[in-house]
């Protein structure tokens, strides 16, 4: 079975890199089309093969046309196991919401989810462990009882250091413990990146902000470990764009990225 969302539901903000208003709607698909953009006329499929960049996000294109910044909400349809939707977006990256992906799962869970009588989407699986590797990146997959996702993290900031999380992924984990972490950058780093015109639209609303000493955020963590976890949130979504379902494997990640798990999403689909 196939699934998609039972109603549309739209949304607007400010998108975290362009810092351009954003108006976004997102439509139930019945065609087994899986998840994709419509944006200035041109469908932008949500597919591996229409990847343009991971400077700072996972960016799509097609046509000299190109969303930004859209693994945050591709990781919560993902990980709810919506199948296929149309989002038609005024404006070049969706909204930032607050950092995280809990924004977009819960307008998805309110409009709630439909089951189509269609072929589910492929299965990927494994007979023994496989490795992957990308500059300073690292990917096993390997079989499982149920999707498992590990993930490990290392910054020499004394707020990060060494972080390790691990989850079998379903829609309780995913609400309850990944979706609520909010994307982070360095106080330091804000200069060059808006020389380069990105985290245009980034804010303490949106974004954990570190300097040398820690959190700038008056509200300080949702979780101890919340950087790690957006990695975490952050591969979901990338790996969305093999356009596989997971589900008896488990997959781990040593110092994930998005260039990195664009490389790893591609050697996945090259796989089948």
């Amino acid at each position: 079975m196939r699934k998609t969302i039972a109603k549309k539901f739209s949304l607007e903000g400010i998108g975290l890199h362009k810092g351009e208003r954003s108006f976004l709607t997102v439509f139930p698909l019945i065609e087994p089309c899986g998840i994709r953009f419509l944006y200035e006329g041109e469908i932008i499929e949500a597919d591996i093969k229409n990847l343009t960049s991971t400077v700072r996000g996972t960016n799509l294109g097609t046509g000299g046309n190109i969303v930004y910044t859209v693994e945050h909400l591709l990781s919560a349809f993902f990980a709810l196991g919506i199948d296929d939707a149309e989002i038609k977006t005024e404006g070049c990256e969706p909204p930032a919401m607050d950092g995280s992906a809990l924004p977009f799962a819960k307008l998805i869970l309110n409009c709630a989810i439909k089951e189509k009588n269609q072929n589910s989407k492929p299965s990927f699986s494994v007979s023994k462990k496989i490795s992957f590797s990308h500059k300073d990146s690292f990917y096993e997959i390997a079989p499982s009882q149920d999707f498992e996702l590990e993930v490990i993290y290392e910054n020499s900031h004394p707020m990060i250091g060494k972080q390790r999380f691990l989850a079998k992924i379903n829609p309780d984990t995913y609400i309850a413990e990944i979706a609520p972490a909010r994307t982070f950058g360095f106080k330091h780093e804000i200069e060059y990146l808006r020389k380069n015109n990105l985290a245009l639209g980034g804010t303490l609303d949106n974004a954990v902000v570190l300097d040398e000493k820690g959190i700038l955020n008056p509200s300080g963590l949702r979780f101890k470990d919340e950087f790690v976890r957006h990695k975490a949130l952050d591969l979901l979504g990338d790996l969305s764009l093999t356009g596989f379902k997971f589900e008896k494997v488990k997959i781990s990640a040593n110092r994930p990225s998005h260039e990195a798990n664009a490389y790893f999403a591609k050697f996945l689909k090259e796989m089948k």
